[in-house]
C-alpha cells in the first residue's frame, strides 16, 4: 500500500472539493517533480471506486498519459473523463484510441467517436472512419467526417449522410461538402418527399447559413420553400445579399408567410440597414397589411420613412382613403399630422360616428382638440366615455409635453367619480404614456388618482394593474434621475396596492443604465430603504437587488442589507435574502458557512444545499447525521433525506453515510410509498454503496418498491454488471419494468458479451417463456447496439423462430430496414412481403430518404411484391408509400393504373387513383393513361345507369381524378402537381362534356396570374371559351378568379388592369365576368383611383345584361349609414 497515496487521501478527506481539487494537483506536480506519479496514482487505485477516480483525475494532472490510455474504455464516467480530455487535447496516441473503441460498449464508443470528431484528430478519424462504416454502419461513422480531410469527406458522405444525427461540426468544417450533397440528394428525390426532405433536414440548412447563406439561399430560391427553422437564419441571408432574399419571401408560394408579417426585427433592421432596392417591393407587398408595413417604416429613421411609405401606397387614392393608427404611429410628426387632419375631415363630410372623428383628431395638437375630447368624456353614456378618455390621455401623450401631461392628469381627477369600467380604460392608457413625462409636480394629482381608484368600491384588478404598471415604470424611470417626488408616489402606490413592495417588478434597470448610474439609483432610494429595513421590511431591497441584477454583486451597501435581512427578517425574508445572497459566485462557500453557522437549519434551503453538496462538501456532515438539523427551516421530527445528483463530489464515509439515510427510508414501513420509492431512486446513484442499497429491495414482495429498485439498478456506478439480473425477470411480471431498464444498462455492455445475453432472449427454446414485450425490445437492442453483421443473422433467427409472435416479427422487420447491406436481411423482408399485413405495413414504413441508394431499386421491387394478392387492406396498409418508391420501380405505376381502371373491383380504385395523382408531380403519364381509360369507358354504352347497386362507374372514378388533382395542386405544398400537369389534364377530358366545370377549374389554376398581359389573357379567353353556353358555369369560375386574385398581396401587376381592358372590351359574358373581377381586385388595391372608376362605368355600358348587372353591384364608396355606434375598422 502507498504510503504517499495514504498521506493524501487522509489529507483531502477533511477539505471541501476546491480545495480538495486543488490539494491533489499539488500533489500530482509534487509526484511529477519527484518522479511518483506512477506510484501515486497506482495506490490511489487500489481505494475502491473513490480511489480509482482520484487516480484517473490524479494521471490527468500529472500528464501520466500511460495510465490514462488504461481508462479510456473504462464503464465508470468519472475514471474515463479524464482519459477523454487527454483524448481532446491530443495527448494520447491513436493505437490506443482504435484499441479502446474495439470492443467499447456503446455508450463509451459514442463518447469516443465524438471526442474524436470535436478535437479533430484527422489522423485518427482517417484511420476509424471507414472500418466503423464496415463495421457498425453509417450511424456510427457519421460523426467522424467532421474532422476527415475534405477528399475523404467528400468521398465518403454520400454513403454515410443518411447516418448524420447532429450537422453542426461537419457544418462548421466542410459547409461547402455538406451543401453539395443536400443538392444531390434532393436531385435524387422525388417531388412527393422532397418537401418533407428539406423539412426534415431544415436544421442542416439553419446551420449552414452561417457559412455559406449564398449557397443556402439558392436552394431556398429553386425549391421555393422558407422551413421553420430558417426564420431564425434570415438575417444572415439579408447580410450577403438582401435583394435576393426579399425576391424570395416575395414568391408567390411563400407570400402567405410573408404576409403573416411575422419577419423578425433583426431581419426587418438588416434590410433597412443595406436599404436594397427591393425594399420597396417588401413595402409594396405589404400595403394592406398595416401592423407589418408599420413595424417595417419603425425600423427606418423618420427622415426616410416618409419616402417609403408614399412608394409602398403608389397607385392607391389616399386622398379619400384612411389609415390605419399603427400607420399613423409610425409616420413623422407633420406627415402624421397632415394625414390625421384629412382623416378626420373626411370623416366629418361623409357623416361618421364621432368616434372615427376623434380618434383621427386625437393625433393633432392637443390645442386643436382639447375641447372635443374633455367634451366627449363628458357624454351621458359610459361607454362613450370609456371610449374617449383614451383618446384624451393618448393625444397629450403624443405631444411629449411635460405640461400638457399635468393638464392632462388634472383633467383626471374627474375619474373619482366614474364607474370602474370608464376608470380601467383611462388607467390603462395612462400607464402607456412614457413614465418621463410626468414632471416632479405631477405626483400630486398622480397621488389623487391612485387613491381614488384604490379605494373605489368597484375597483377591479384591470385598473389596480394598470395602476401597478404605471407606479413601477415611474420609479423605474425618476430612479435614475432621482425625483424624490415621483419616486414617493410609485413606492407609496405599490404599497397601497399589494401591502408592500416585495412582489414589485421594477424591471431590468441593469441593462438601461450607464456604468456607475445604479449608484445614483441607491442613492435616491436611500431614505425609503433605511425607513424601511429599520422596520424589519426588506421588500424593497430584494425588489431593487433583482432589477439591477449583476450590478448588485458589486454593491457593498445592498450586499449589506442582504446580509441584515439574513440576520433579522422573519422566514419568508429571509429564504428570499439567502437566495439573492448567494447569486454572485465570488465569495458565496464563505457566504454559505456565515449562513449555516447562524442558523443549522439553513442548510436544507435549496441555494444553501446546492452550495454544500456541489462545493463545501467540508460542511456536509451535519447534514448527513442521522439526525438532521431540525430548526427554523427543517421542523423536528419531518422526514428529510439529502439529494444525491452530486454524491461522486463526496468522500466515500460521506457517500456511505447519505445511502444510511435514504436505506432506512426505503425500510420505514411507516414513509409513504413514493417517499420509500424515491429514496431507493436516489441511493441509486451513490458510487458502490448505493448499488448494495438498491439490490436489497429486487425482490421485494413490496411490487412498487421491487419495481423502482429494478428500474434504478442501470443508474448506478456499475450498469454493466446489472444486465444479467434484469434479463432474468424478461419473462415475468417484472418484465415491464427491467426490459427497459436493461435498454440502459446495455449501453454499458460490451458488443461480445451483449450479443450472448441477447441471443438467449430472442432465440429461448419455448418462445413464451420471454415476454413478448422483452422479445421485442431484444430485437430493437440487438439492431442499434450490435454490429450489423451480427444483428441482421441474429434477428431473421429470431423472425424464423418457430412461434415466433407476429409483433415481435413486425419489430424484426422493422429494425432490418436499416440493415440493408447485411445480405441476411433480404430472405426475412422478403418473407414479410408475402406474410401478415402488419408485417407488409412495416415494410412501407421505410422513407426512400432513409435507405441507402444502391438497395432503393430492389425494396422499391419488395413493396410491389408486397401488393400481391390485391385486397383492401394491404391497398390500406401499402399505397401511402408507393408514389415515393414508383421511380425506382415502373411496375408500381402499371399496378396503380390497372386498379384504378378495373371496373369490376370496386374496393381499392379510390386510393390507387390517388396515388396516381401524388405521382403525377413526376411523372404524370400514368395519371394521364388511368384519366383517359375512364373518359372513353364512360361512353360504354354497357355501363350502370341508375342501377340500385352502381350508377356510372367510370364517370365516377373520372371525376375523382380530376378532383383530387385539382385538390393536390390547390391544398399540397409547391403547387404540385405543376400548372403543366393541370392543363393536360384538362386537355384530355376537353371533348367530353360532363367534365366541363372540372376542364374550367383545372384551366383557371393553371393559369399564371402574374405572366405578362399576353399570356393572362390568351388563358382567359380560353377559359372563357370552355363556358360559352354555360351561365351558371362562367359566374363560378368568375367566382374562383376573384379567389385567386384576392390570394395575391401588394399592388395589383400592370398585366391585370391591360387584361381589364382587352376582355371588358369583349362582348361575352365570361369576357365581362373576369374583367369586372380584375377591376375590382384592381380598383379596390388602389382604392379606386379615377382609371379603374372609369373602367367600372365601362362595364356598366357592357352589351351583356348580366355583366352590367354585376358592375353596377359593384361600388367604389358606400353610403355611410346613420350616426349608429358600430365597430370601427382600422
Amino acid at each position: 500500500m502507498s504510503q504517499r497515496a495514504e498521506h493524501l487521501l487522509t489529507a483531502v478527506d477533511r477539505l471541501s472539493y476546491p480545495h480538495r481539487m486543488r490539494e491533489l494537483a499539488s500533489a500530482a506536480r509534487r509526484a511529477a517533480a519527484m518522479g511518483a506519479v506512477d506510484e501515486l496514482v497506482t495506490g490511489l487505485a487500489a481505494h475502491g471506486v473513490h480511489g480509482r477516480r482520484l487516480a484517473a483525475t490524479v494521471a490527468d494532472m500529472g500528464r501520466h498519459d500511460a495510465y490514462l490510455e488504461g481508462c479510456l474504455a473504462d464503464p465508470d464516467r468519472l475514471v474515463r473523463a479524464p482519459a477523454i480530455r487527454a483524448l481532446l487535447q491530443g495527448r494520447l496516441t491513436d493505437a490506443t484510441v482504435i484499441e479502446a473503441i474495439e470492443d467499447a460498449p456503446a455508450a463509451v464508443r459514442q463518447q469516443l467517436v465524438h471526442a474524436i470528431a470535436v478535437a479533430g484528430r484527422t489522423g485518427l478519424a482517417e484511420a476509424l472512419v471507414e472500418p466503423t462504416y464496415r463495421r457498425w454502419g453509417a450511424e456510427a461513422a457519421a460523426e467522424l467526417l467532421a474532422a476527415c480531410t475534405a477528399e475523404t469527406a467528400a468521398r465518403l458522405l454520400p454513403r454515410l449522410f443518411r447516418g448524420l444525427s447532429s450537422y453542426r461540426l461537419l457544418a462548421a468544417r466542410h459547409p461547402a461538402l455538406l451543401l453539395a450533397e443536400m443538392e444531390r440528394q434532393l436531385d435524387t428525390l422525388p417531388a412527393v418527399v422532397r418537401d418533407g426532405w428539406l423539412a426534415s433536414h431544415a436544421d442542416a440548412l439553419a446551420l449552414l447559413a452561417e457559412r455559406e447563406p449564398l449557397g443556402v439561399l439558392a436552394v431556398l430560391e429553386r425549391y421555393e420553400t422558407l422551413p421553420m427553422p430558417m426564420d431564425r437564419k434570415l438575417h444572415l441571408l439579408v447580410g450577403a445579399d438582401p435583394g435576393r432574399t426579399v425576391r424570395l419571401l416575395l414568391r408567390p408560394k411563400l407570400r402567405s408567410r410573408l404576409n403573416s408579417g411575422h419577419l423578425e426585427p433583426a431581419v426587418l433592421r438588416r434590410l433597412v440597414r443595406h436599404a436594397p432596392a427591393e425594399l420597396t417591393d417588401l413595402a409594396c407587398a405589404w400595403n394592406d397589411n398595416a401592423p407589418a408595413l408599420a413595424r417595417l417604416l419603425a425600423c427606418l429613421p423618420f427622415s426616410r420613412r416618409s419616402a417609403l411609405f408614399d412608394a409602398a401606397m403608389e397607385g392607391k387614392d389616399l386622398a379619400h382613403a384612411d389609415l390605419s393608427p399603427a400607420l399613423l404611429d409610425v409616420l413623422p410628426y407633420e406627415r402624421r399630422t397632415a394625414e390625421a387632419r384629412r382623416i378626420a375631415t373626411l370623416a366629418r363630410g361623409r357623416g361618421a360616428h364621432w368616434t372615427q372623428i376623434l380618434t383621427a383628431a386625437a393625433y393633432l395638437p392637443p390645442d386643436e382638440v382639447r375641447d372635443d375630447l374633455l367634451a366627449a368624456v363628458r357624454r351621458s353614456a359610459a361607454d362613450d366615455r370609456a371610449t374617449a378618455y383614451p383618446l384624451l390621455v393618448r393625444n397629450a401623450a403624443r405631444s411629449r409635453d411635460p405640461q400638457e401631461v399635468s393638464r392632462l392628469l388634472r383633467a383626471l381627477l374627474r375619474l373619482r367619480n366614474e364607474q370602474d369600467p370608464v376608470r380601467s380604460a383611462a388607467l390603462s392608457a395612462l400607464a402607456e404614456v412614457p413614465p418621463s413625462l410626468f414632471a416632479e409636480d405631477a405626483a400630486e394629482d398622480l397621488g389623487r388618482i391612485a387613491v381614488d381608484a384604490v379605494e373605489a368600491r368597484d375597483s377591479s384588478w384591470s385598473t389596480r394593474h394598470a395602476l401597478s404598471t404605471l407606479a413601477l415604470s415611474v420609479l423605474r424611470e425618476h430612479a435614475v434621475t432621482g425625483g424624490t417626488q415621483p419616486i414617493g408616489w410609485a413606492l407609496d402606490t405599490l404599497t397601497r396596492l399589494s401591502g408592500h413592495t416585495g412582489g414589485a417588478n421594477v424591471g431590468r434597470l441593469d441593462i438601461v443604465l450607464r456604468r456607475g448610474q445604479e449608484y445614483e439609483v441607491l442613492a435616491s432610494l436611500r431614505p425609503w430603504l433605511e425607513a424601511a429595513t429599520d422596520k424589519a421590511d426588506y421588500s424593497l431591497v430584494f425588489a431593487l437587488v433583482r432589477a439591477l441584477g449583476r450590478r448588485a454583486w458589486g454593491m457593498v451597501e445592498l450586499q449589506e442589507y442582504l446580509w441584515q435581512a439574513v440576520q433579522f427578517g422573519n422566514d419568508a425574508s429571509v429564504r428570499t435574502a439567502v437566495d439573492l445572497w448567494l447569486e454572485q459566485p465570488k465569495g458565496r462557500d464563505e457566504r454559505v458557512e456565515r449562513i449555516v453557522r447562524l442558523e443549522p437549519s439553513a442548510a436544507v434551503l435549496p441555494s444553501v444545499l446546492s452550495v454544500l453538496t456541489g462545493r463545501r462538501t467540508d460542511l456536509l456532515d451535519p447534514v448527513l447525521a442521522d439526525t438532521p438539523p431540525y430548526g427554523r427551516f427543517l421542523t423536528a421530527r419531518s422526514h428529510w433525506t439529502p439529494p444525491t445528483y452530486r454524491a461522486h463530489r463526496w468522500v466515500p464515509r460521506q457517500q456511505r453515510a447519505a445511502a444510511e439515510l435514504l436505506a432506512r427510508t426505503a425500510g420505514d414501513a411507516g414513509q409513504p410509498v413514493h417517499v420509500r420509492v424515491q429514496a431507493l431512486s436516489a441511493a441509486a446513484v451513490i458510487p458502490e454503496a448505493g448499488l448494495e442499497v438498491v439490490r436489497r429491495y429486487t425482490g421485494s414482495s413490496n411490487v412498487p418498491l421491487a419495481e423502482a429498485a429494478l428500474g434504478a439498478l442501470p443508474w448506478t456506478d456499475r450498469p454493466g454488471e446489472v444486465l444479467p439480473l434484469l434479463l432474468e425477470h424478461a419473462g415475468g411480471d417484472r418484465a415491464r419494468v427491467t426490459v427497459y431498464a436493461a435498454t440502459r444498462a446495455a449501453q454499458y455492455v460490451a458488443p461480445s458479451r451483449l450479443a450472448t445475453e441477447l441471443r438467449r432472449l430472442l432465440t429461448p427454446k419455448d418462445p413464451r417463456t420471454v415476454k413478448v414485450t422483452s422479445r421485442k425490445e431484444a430485437v430493437r437492442l440487438a439492431a442499434t447496439m450490435l454490429p450489423p453483421a451480427q444483428a441482421a443473422p441474429l434477428l431473421r433467427e429470431a423472425f424464423e423462430l418457430p412461434g415466433q409472435h407476429h409483433d415481435v416479427q413486425s419489430v424484426c422487420v422493422a429494425f432490418a430496414q436499416g440493415l440493408l447491406a447485411e445480405p441476411a436481411s433480404w430472405p426475412m423482408l422478403e418473407s414479410a412481403a408475402q406474410g401478415r399485413t402488419e408485417l407488409r405495413q412495416e415494410l412501407a414504413r421505410a422513407a426512400v430518404a432513409e435507405v441507402d441508394e444502391e438497395h432503393r431499386a430492389r425494396y422499391a421491387g419488395l413493396l410491389h411484391h408486397a401488393c400481391e394478392p390485391l385486397d383492401p387492406e394491404t391497398a390500406a396498409a401499402l399505397f401511402p408509400a408507393l408514389a415515393e418508391w414508383a421511380p425506382w420501380q415502373p411496375e408500381i405505376a402499371e399496378m396503380l393504373v390497372a386498379a384504378t381502371t378495373d371496373l369490376a373491383d370496386r374496393a381499392v380504385w379510390a386510393m390507387a387513383g390517388q396515388e396516381l395523382v401524388e405521382l403525377a408531380a413526376d411523372d404524370d403519364g400514368p395519371y394521364l393513361r388511368a384519366l383517359r381509360a375512364m373518359l372513353e369507358a364512360t361512353g360504354d354504352p354497357d355501363q350502370p345507369d341508375a342501377e340500385p347497386e352502381r350508377d356510372q362507374p367510370a364517370r365516377q372514378r373520372a371525376a375523382s381524378l380530376l378532383h383530387h388533382l385539382l385538390l393536390h395542386h390547390r391544398y399540397r405544398g409547391g403547387g404540385r402537381p405543376t400548372a403543366d400537369v393541370l392543363l393536360r389534364a384538362a386537355d384530355t377530358a376537353a371533348g367530353h362534356e360532363d367534365f366541363a366545370r372540372s376542364v374550367a377549374e383545372l384551366r383557371l389554376y393553371a393559369i399564371e396570374l402574374n405572366k405578362d398581359a399576353t399570356a393572362l389573357s390568351s388563358g382567359l379567353r380560353r377559359l372563357a371559351a370552355d363556358c360559352e353556353g354555360r351561365p351558371l358555369l362562367a359566374r363560378d369560375i368568375a367566382e374562383g378568379l376573384s379567389s385567386r386574385l384576392s390570394a395575391i398581396s401588394g399592388p395589383a401587376p400592370d398585366a391585370w388592369s391591360e387584361t381589364a381592358r382587352t376582355l371588358g372590351a369583349e362582348p361575352g359574358l365570361a369576357q365581362g365576368l373576369f374583367a369586372i373581377r380584375l377591376t375590382v381586385s384592381c380598383g379596390s388595391r388602389s382604392r379606386w383611383t379615377e382609371p379603374w372608376r372609369g373602367q367600372l362605368r365601362t362595364l356598366r355600358r357592357h352589351a351583356h345584361p348580366d355583366v352590367r348587372a354585376s358592375a353596377r353591384e359593384t361600388v367604389t364608396a358606400r353610403e355611410a349609414p346613420p350616426s349608429v355606434p358600430g365597430t370601427i375598422q382600422w
